[in-house]
């Protein structure tokens, strides 16, 4: 990268040009001006899209769905949070703060169950102490900053779980052809997908790393200690691999908890493009990539890969000759679904700004470098 795309006059430039979003996080996480990006939280609050996710996050009483964690609505924490954070909020303010104590309570409520980490028992999203609830509750909030007790706690021994798995370094998670034919009453939709192996959910829990566990995780580098750390990179080394990206199938597979119970299981935490990052900016999901690529490269291993270099070098073919970006519209699309599939990738600039994708491409390049 050029010295003058990380230079102040490209800040400069987004401070000229973008919305309230964008340019409360050039100050606050790429100037570090706390001070400026204070002042203009008023400012912050009074856009109409941070206004938008802000009403999707906070949930009604009672709530508007059994499953307000997962899934592809706008009002789902997995979506309504990370977009938020993307377009700035973070816990040190009030409103998104207020926004989130139904989640904050839901884990609190979940602090005193005795069961493992990570645990497969009573597949319920609605369920408050819920495995699968809990990891995608304690991941995103603490990737818009909140922690306590029962976050940070969860979040500890759901990495033992993860790094004790990783470290195993065994990619082939499914089921073999016997254990396929003891399982009945399969849902016709799904004979034909890979199951995950009963004794290992059985034994571990949810062992395997979510595309969750990549957007919060990286929140405990020096909370805790060096060990804890190591951890951290024991997991995003396992599934940094050819090995891995081979052997997993997208989003797991099929999930069986007991009796006639099957779930699909995902996300996954495949590098999207790890083959080949060109071919599938080009033929696949570029928005999943872009995602992806904003979370994954807040570890250093991460980074490290040939993947990694990759995406920068593509995104180059988007460089203007002033040293901005303009990315292809579709990229930056808006759109109803999941965050980690790319659906809300945008930050906020007002559509009808002849320059927005090139203030929102831009950006996005610089928080790569300046990861």
């Amino acid at each position: 990268m050029s010295s003058f795309m990380t230079s102040s006059s490209m800040y400069d430039w987004l401070m000229d040009n973008a919305d309230a979003p964008i340019r409360y996080r050039v100050l606050r996480e790429l100037l570090k001006d706390e001070k400026a990006a204070m002042n203009m939280e008023t400012e912050l609050f009074d856009n109409p899209v941070v206004g938008h996710w802000l009403k999707n996050l906070k949930p009604e009483t009672p709530p508007q769905h059994w499953s307000m964690e997962h899934g592809s609505s706008d009002f789902c924490l997995e979506n309504a949070l990370p977009k938020l954070v993307q377009l700035g909020l973070h816990s040190g303010l009030a409103p998104l703060a207020d926004a989130v104590q139904f989640y904050l309570d839901k884990m609190e409520m979940s602090s005193s169950d005795e069961r493992p980490y990570r645990s497969n028992d009573g597949f319920s999203l609605g369920a408050a102490n819920n495995g699968f609830t809990s990891i995608i509750i304690s991941n995103v909030l603490i990737h818009a900053g909140f922690t306590n007790t029962s976050i940070t706690n969860y979040l500890l021994g759901s990495l033992d779980v993860l790094a004790n798995f990783a470290k195993k370094g065994e990619c082939d998670i499914y089921a073999g052809d016997v254990e396929r034919a003891k399982m009945k009453a399969v849902p016709a939709i799904w004979k034909d997908k890979k199951f995950i192996k009963p004794q290992l959910v059985d034994t571990f829990g949810f062992c395997y790393p979510l595309v969750y566990d990549i957007v919060g995780l990286h929140k405990l580098y020096g909370l805790i200690n060096e060990e804890t750390d190591r951890k951290i990179d024991a997991v995003v080394d396992f599934v940094s691999t050819d090995a891995f990206h081979h052997t997993i199938a997208d989003g797991y597979g099929i999930l069986h908890s007991g009796g006639n119970k099957y779930h699909s299981m995902g996300w996954d935490p495949k590098y999207p493009g790890w083959f080949g990052v060109a071919d599938y900016m080009e033929s696949a999901s570029a928005p999943k990539l872009l995602f992806f690529a904003l979370h994954i490269s807040r570890y250093p291993s991460a980074r490290k890969t040939k993947w990694f270099g990759d995406v920068l070098d593509y995104l180059e073919k988007y460089r203007t000759g002033s040293g901005s970006y303009v990315f292809p519209a579709e990229w930056l699309k808006e759109r109803r679904g999941d965050a980690g599939q790319g659906s809300h990738i945008s930050f906020g600039e007002n559509r009808k700004k002849k320059n927005w994708r090139e203030i929102e491409s831009t950006f996005y390049v610089c928080l790569l470098h300046g990861s």
